[in-house]
């Protein structure tokens, strides 16, 4: 809700819809569980959403699903698990980062995120941090 209306958390719980709201350390609760099925989550919300996006379009308007494989660069970075030496297709050069693939549903106007995964490099030597052995890697 508050990516929607452009607002930060401290702004939500500061205004005048603050009634609605439960305290903050619920929210924060909520965000730093590891058990959550983040994409399910996602995906049950992007259902919803374009339900609602459904009834308020036109039927004959097309409807698609986008793949996209974008670049996030962390050149500043040096102890990011799995930080990677990944090629950029746009600057047609390599970056330090991650690959960031996303299906989104779109209807030509908007585009919805249904899903993502952050990728590393496959190659070990385009690898500058391996997986540390200190985290649980079975949450989800």
């Amino acid at each position: 809700m508050l990516v929607f209306q452009g607002k930060n958390l401290f702004r939500f719980l500061n205004s005048k819809r603050k009634d609605q709201a439960v305290s903050k350390n619920t929210y924060y609760r909520f965000l730093n569980e590891t058990s959550y099925n983040w994409s399910r989550f996602l995906l049950l919300l992007a259902v919803k959403v374009t339900t609602a996006f459904h009834s308020l379009t036109r039927p004959e308007r097309v409807k698609v699903l986008v793949l996209d494989d974008s670049v996030i660069k962390c050149n500043r970075s040096k102890a990011v698990e799995l930080l990677a030496r990944i090629y950029d297709h746009v600057e047609h050069k390599y970056q330090k980062g991650f690959t960031l693939l996303t299906l989104g549903w779109s209807d030509g106007y908007c585009f919805i995120p249904t899903g993502f995964n952050m990728l590393s490099s496959a190659e070990k030597n385009n690898r500058y941090q391996e997986l540390s052995d200190t985290i649980d890697h079975r949450t989800i």
